[in-house]
């Protein structure tokens, strides 16, 4: 299964061009550029693109406007990907004719241009690896939960850590029945919320934890700590008591501070389940990961929070 995250983007601008490359790969993304429409095209057939941001005023033989164009050729060359319109002003006719073009969403050249590109990126690469983990049959799924276990391990970029972990978490749960609707990266104005599970079980062990389940995934080297824990608990809270269970996986393991947290305290009674790397390892094996989860819950009903 190959790594999601490869973006095509087709600017004119050298510098917005170098812009680009700084902001997207340092979230671990693998960037290529063409610099014209002709560029752009045979790059949208040279490769697997999961999202091809294009500029809005891309200069060419018909106008200034042929990047517009432009995105009527992504649907048609690359199939699946997410195409972003960036523009230096947004007009109503633009967005609307970008739309119309085949557009996955638009991203203005503003002084929030930093910030907007990695939540909008990140956003449409959530959208094609849900779509793409959400097609996988069960003898494929077991293939690339064994491929993600093992870049989770062996992955040296921090970012591209992360991400394979989140993407095994999410082959995995959707493996299990009734927790087949899983979403990934959901980012607001206050918070980003990594791995999102509708519980749809009719086992009634799961039926009473509720209608959402929350994730929060650091594939770090070192321990995570009590802060981290707290600030996942918050984010249970703001669900307005549609999230009572949280699953936090920590592949480096837990500082000791967070195996004392208290988090039946909690004015919600939200309970956070932690799971370090032996407990992946057991959740990644094939047979009744049900089985193993109701094991790590007891665990966490037992210790207060999980811990062990």
């Amino acid at each position: 299964m190959n790594p999601v995250g490869r973006i095509l983007i087709i600017d004119d601008d050298k510098l917005f061009l170098e812009t680009y490359r700084d902001i997207l790969e340092r979230e671990g993304y693998t960037v290529e550029a063409a610099s014209d429409r002709a560029a752009g095209s045979t790059m949208l057939d040279a490769g697997e693109w999961d999202v091809v941001l294009v500029d809005n005023k891309l200069a060419g033989e018909a106008g200034p406007d042929v990047g517009v164009d432009l995105l009527t050729e992504v649907s048609v060359r690359a199939p699946g990907a997410k195409a972003i319109m960036v523009t230096g002003f947004a007009t109503p006719e633009s967005i609307k004719r970008a739309f119309a073009a085949g557009a996955y969403d638009y991203l203005e050249k503003t002084g929030q241009f930093s910030t907007l590109l990695r939540v909008k990126v990140a956003n449409a690469i959530a959208s094609v690896r849900d779509r793409r983990l959400a097609n996988l049959g069960d003898a494929a799924a077991e293939r690339a939960i064994v491929e993600l276990w093992q870049r989770v391990r062996t992955e040296t970029d921090p970012h591209r850590k992360g991400k394979a972990l989140e993407d095994l978490l999410l082959v995995v749960f959707r493996s299990i029945p009734g927790f087949t609707r899983v979403w990934n990266r959901i980012t607001n104005a206050i918070e980003e919320i990594d791995i999102l599970l509708r519980n749809e079980s009719t086992d009634p062990f799961w039926v009473k934890e509720g209608a959402y389940f929350l994730f929060e995934c650091k594939n770090w080297s070192k321990p995570v700590g009590r802060s981290e824990i707290d600030t996942f608990v918050r984010k249970l809270e703001r669900r307005h008591q549609r999230c009572k269970l949280g699953f936090f996986a920590a592949v480096g393991g837990f500082t000791e501070p967070a195996h004392k947290v208290q988090l039946a305290d909690s004015k919600d009674e939200v309970l956070v389940v932690l799971m370090d790397g032996d407990d992946l390892a057991r959740l990644v094996e094939p047979g009744e990961r049900s089985a193993v989860l109701k094991d790590l819950h007891q665990r966490a009903v037992m210790h207060g929070n999980g811990a062990h």
